[in-house]
């Protein structure tokens, strides 16, 4: 996944597996969105669920066995 930096503008790349990461986290925790820290200024971007979820759509949720 591709994503542009809001600061400096430059792009840079997430592997799947930060994608897949980022989704459990998001869906762990009931979030709408992911903080991905540009490594080139250090910032962090907004990263919504549905971008992630555009990215991976073969993901789906690690069930814990915590939900019952």
């Amino acid at each position: 996944m591709q994503i542009r930096c809001q600061h400096c503008h430059r792009p840079f790349g997430l592997s799947k597996d930060t994608v897949h990461t980022a989704l459990d986290l998001l869906a762990a925790e009931n979030l709408a969105h992911y903080n991905v820290n540009c490594p080139h200024c250090g910032k962090a971007n907004h990263v919504s669920r549905i971008e992630l979820q555009r990215a991976a759509p073969e993901w789906a949720r690690q069930h814990t066995g915590e939900d019952k």
